[in-house]
């Protein structure tokens, strides 16, 4: 399932500043009655449109029993944050432009808040009272907000892997690409207790985009679901005349593949990286830039 810091990461993300911003308050500590200060540190980004000058506040509030307090501490500052955001220029356009006049940043009056903790009507209410007083349009995004993006979303792409690469390939592939807004069809997150397994895993191939085939000597070797996933994966290609097949090479080669599937070692694959020849900061580079280039090949629209 998706996080909702997965969609504060992944929402107006086309061009923004992204910072870290405090936000003080006192809390009263019930134990003892004291009034203690507490900072927290808060994820801001300022998404910039080039084109209008135009900016927009978004924040992030991991979970805490002060969520209240904390929104109403960052939108009284807001002003503050301003300024702050004033310090980074950007301006649109091409070379050739005749620029006249003096260049200035405008601001939205809406402000984004990505909550942990889910708001109250009570807490919502009082919300509002500081945001009318302050000419703020203020839409929170919570728990709420998470439920309902996942029953909109549907799987773009299919994965499909022995269950012995789960742990090196499946799951960090499946979880890198779900942190990327990118969602599939994975056993592990698509399936239910009582869910008939074929005709899952046969709805799931046919309504996604694109079908990820993880190739590796267990694969190769396995003539039960896999096979099965593979020829019903191959047939929809032949009578659709689609291409969706996204082949992913472990420790296999071109003979190993061509053995398997003529038709399949056409297909340029990509390389999932050899963990043993390279050190763990390496190798993880070597998986997100992996992630990232699937994660293209599946959203991008069709030419």
């Amino acid at each position: 399932m998706a996080k909702l810091v997965e969609y504060f990461d992944n929402d107006f993300i086309d061009l923004s500043i992204d910072n870290s911003i405090n936000v003080n308050y006192h809390r009263t500590v019930e134990q003892t009655g004291k009034t203690i200060h507490v900072s927290l540190s808060i994820r801001q980004r300022v998404k910039h449109d080039m084109n209008s000058s135009a900016r927009l506040f978004t924040y992030y509030i991991p979970e805490t029993t002060e969520t209240l307090v904390i929104c109403q501490r960052i939108i009284e500052d807001i002003e503050k944050w301003k300024k702050r955001s004033n310090e980074i220029d950007a301006i649109g356009g091409y070379s050739g432009d005749i620029e006249i006049g003096k260049h200035s940043i405008i601001y939205s009056n809406r402000v984004f808040l990505y909550t942990e903790t889910q708001l109250n009507e009570n807490e919502i209410l009082e919300l509002g009272k500081t945001a009318d007083k302050l000419n703020l349009y203020i839409t929170v995004r919570s728990q709420n907000y998470v439920a309902n993006r996942m029953k909109l979303e549907k799987p773009q792409a299919f994965i499909s892997h022995d269950s012995r690469d789960k742990d090196l390939i499946a799951r960090p592939l499946s979880k890198g690409l779900h942190s990327r807004l990118c969602f599939v069809w994975y056993d592990e997150f698509s399936l239910k207790v009582g869910d008939s397994l074929r005709e899952s895993i046969e709805s799931g191939i046919k309504e996604v985009k694109k079908c990820v085939l993880i190739l590796t000597p267990n694969f190769l070797a396995n003539p039960g679901w896999t096979k099965k996933e593979f020829n019903s994966i191959f047939t929809r290609e032949m009578i659709f005349n689609e291409r969706i097949i996204l082949p992913i090479w472990y420790k296999v080669t071109k003979e190993d593949i061509y053995n398997y599937s003529p038709a399949l070692a056409d297909t340029v694959a990509l390389i999932w990286p050899n963990n043993e020849d390279l050190s763990k900061d390496e190798y993880d580079k070597e998986v997100e830039r992996l992630i990232s280039k699937l994660h293209t090949e599946i959203t991008k629209e069709k030419q």
